[in-house]
């Protein structure tokens, strides 16, 4: 009986190492192609992701640019000063604002009438601010929470350097005139310059320690001169010179 059981015992031992062997090699080699697999789902969720941003911040320029477009297209009929002053070309942001004031208060209608149209400006990079931001975090390696801590602080330098480059906007048109009561109305058109207002937006994120771990300068560059051409056609298609 003992020598049966060594037999019985013998042959199930022959058998199992022979499976035991197999199966983890299986499971190495399907794992492996289960990582590759999702690698490459990722970089082609990444891919769709940033076209999908681009399209949807495009279409939302030419929809906003057409309004506008539309608005300008109507006080041209009315002669408004400095609106021909206002239109964006390769080198500069622009546009423009009025300015009301009851009685002969000019700086107050000047001040009104520069604000209105800083504005305007910055409504209109603020959606090239967040596309920014938007590129910056799909490729940003980090936990949920601290790629939101990351894309507030992008966000919010990015921002900064809008607020600063609005303070410093050079004046290129001012009309002064009254209205039907004697009232002070201002007309002010405003500029910055594309090339300055990049670079400094490149700088603020490349010298950030807590930014530039996963800021590539070059992506970045190119998707920034990608969008402001981008804006630019809007804005032209939108009836702008």
């Amino acid at each position: 009986m003992a020598i049966l059981c060594s037999v019985a015992f013998t042959n199930c031992a022959a058998k199992k190492p022979v499976q035991k062997q197999a199966e983890p090699a299986r499971a190495v080699v399907q794992q492996s192609e289960e990582d590759d697999l999702d690698r490459k789902i990722r970089e082609m969720e990444k891919k769709e992701r940033l076209a999908e941003l681009e399209h949807k911040a495009a279409l939302r320029e030419a929809e906003r640019n057409k309004e506008i477009g539309a608005i300008a297209n109507e006080v041209k009929t009315y002669n408004v000063p400095c609106i021909e002053s206002s239109y964006d070309d390769e080198d500069y942001f622009r546009d423009y604002g009025v300015g009301n004031v009851e009685g002969g208060n000019e700086q107050l209608a000047r001040e009104r009438a520069n604000q209105a149209a800083k504005h305007m400006i910055r409504q209109r990079l603020g959606e090239y601010v967040q596309g920014m931001t938007d590129f910056y975090l799909e490729s940003y390696a980090g936990s949920k929470s601290d790629k939101d801590a990351a894309g507030n602080r992008a966000r919010t330098k990015l921002i900064g350097v809008v607020e600063g480059m609005l303070n410093n906007a050079d004046k290129v048109c001012e009309k002064i005139g009254t209205d039907a009561k004697g009232n002070t109305k201002v007309y002010y058109a405003i500029q910055i310059p594309k090339k300055e207002l990049n670079k400094k937006m490149m700088d603020v994120m490349s010298e950030d320690d807590k930014l530039r771990r996963d800021f590539n300068a070059e992506q970045m560059q190119k998707f920034m001169d990608e969008r402001m051409q981008l804006m630019l056609e809007a804005k032209k298609a939108a009836g702008y010179k």
